[in-house]
């Protein structure tokens, strides 16, 4: 596929946003946490079982979301999630217990599930080698504004008006970006799956038969999934272990995804000189300096830890297009179900890496240092068998 093929850049942008969805309605709500504990008298491990758990339910609908799509289409899967992530936003902003609002919450992760797989189907749809990656290299350096944007969002609206404005907000981003959808998402698949739930499980089996697929998938997903460990844990080491107001932790909690975005940028440019093994082995290699960083002196200071986490999303910012693209190139049907599956796998695995540093440890920096260098660790011991059985992108494709 020519460079003159690649979609405009607002239809980039336009899917860069959808899968903005998660990032945006889990980082703008971080700054209300300590709020909230407070207002409820409740402690902050059971207000963050609303963001854990958002995790779980947006898991489990890519799978419902995904398979669903491989009957009925893209369109009409992530036009009803879409509506209903605004719906469940609006019920957030109702909420007036924590199971109230973990129950609105877990509503939401399902919703959101929605519009993040279906744009990444719609890329495997439509694209394929060295543009596919170059579309998801750019929709990640998109992507990365979101996670650094939403915390100072989070925290200006908490200076000036409600918590529940925040989720107003979320609904009314939802609004818009429905319409946008509405209008500018065409359908993608061109063949429809039969049957019903029976059915479904089979394209789930099919996948679970492929070998390459499943090596990839499970793999792949543990390089970055640290990140939404720092996600979780990172208001109570930046605003409890550091002492940093609101707006300095929205500040610098942006530094790693700006630092991911960078990754990401980098990605596109060395595509045309290193391939896809030289660049991911590359990232793992870094994500395990990142680590012993961290370990050292993250947890005493502030810069260090700060440095130790934005080279680590660096690292992930340059091998996530990579990884998501070889992950896509093992399989050449049920696209939405092996999408929905690659997203299903990275969040589980976030979702427990989240679950792990916000278990309420004395040394929350160093359980976060530990899982930066285990789970890359794991992947670059696999690395040899990876290469000699996966399907990486010819270097014939590179041009």
């Amino acid at each position: 596929m020519s460079e003159a093929e690649i979609p405009s850049r607002w239809r980039v942008i336009f899917l860069a946003a959808l899968c903005a969805t998660p990032p945006l309605s889990t980082d703008m709500y971080l700054v209300a946490i300590p709020h909230l504990s407070q207002l409820w008298q409740t402690p902050a491990s059971t207000i963050n079982l609303s963001l854990v758990l958002w995790f779980v339910a947006f898991s489990i609908g890519l799978l419902i979301f995904g398979s669903l799509s491989d009957k009925v289409g893209r369109r009409p899967v992530l036009l009803g999630g879409v509506a209903l992530f605004s719906l469940a936003s609006v019920l957030c902003a109702l909420a007036t217990s924590p199971l109230e609002l973990i129950l609105f919450r877990v509503l939401q992760g399902v919703a959101a599930s929605a519009p993040s797989s279906m744009s990444l189907a719609y890329c495997r749809d439509k694209f394929t080698g060295r543009t596919r990656q170059r579309i998801l290299a750019w929709m990640g350096i998109i992507v990365s504004i979101a996670p650094m944007i939403a915390p100072s969002i989070g925290a200006f609206v908490m200076a000036y008006a409600p918590w529940q404005t925040i989720f107003v907000l979320l609904g009314v981003i939802s609004a818009v970006l429905y319409v946008l959808a509405w209008k500018f998402f065409d359908e993608s698949s061109t063949t429809r799956e039969s049957g019903g739930v029976l059915h479904a499980t089979k394209r789930y089996l099919r996948l679970a038969g492929n070998s390459r697929f499943l090596m990839a998938n499970f793999s792949m997903c543990l390089i970055a999934a640290p990140i939404l460990g720092y996600v979780g844990i990172s208001s109570i080491i930046y605003m409890e272990h550091f002492h940093l107001s609101e707006r300095a932790f929205a500040l610098f909690f942006a530094l790693v995804p700006l630092s991911s975005m960078a990754g990401a940028f980098l990605c596109t440019r060395l595509l045309a000189r290193f391939s896809d093994r030289a660049l991911i082995f590359s990232s793992l290699c870094g994500c395990l300096v990142a680590s012993v960083v961290l370990a050292l002196f993250g947890g005493g200071h502030l810069v260090a830890f700060v440095a130790g986490m934005s080279m680590f999303g660096f690292c992930t910012g340059v091998s996530r297009p990579l990884a998501n693209h070889l992950i896509l190139e093992q399989v050449d049907r049920d696209i939405g179900s092996a999408s929905s599956l690659l997203i299903f796998t990275q969040f589980m695995a976030g979702a427990l890496c989240m679950a792990l540093t916000t278990a309420g440890w004395s040394r929350p920096v160093l359980v976060l240092a530990l899982l930066t260098f285990l789970l890359p660790g794991v992947v670059l011991l696999a690395w040899p068998l990876l290469q000699r059985r996966l399907q990486f992108t010819p270097v014939e494709q590179a041009a």
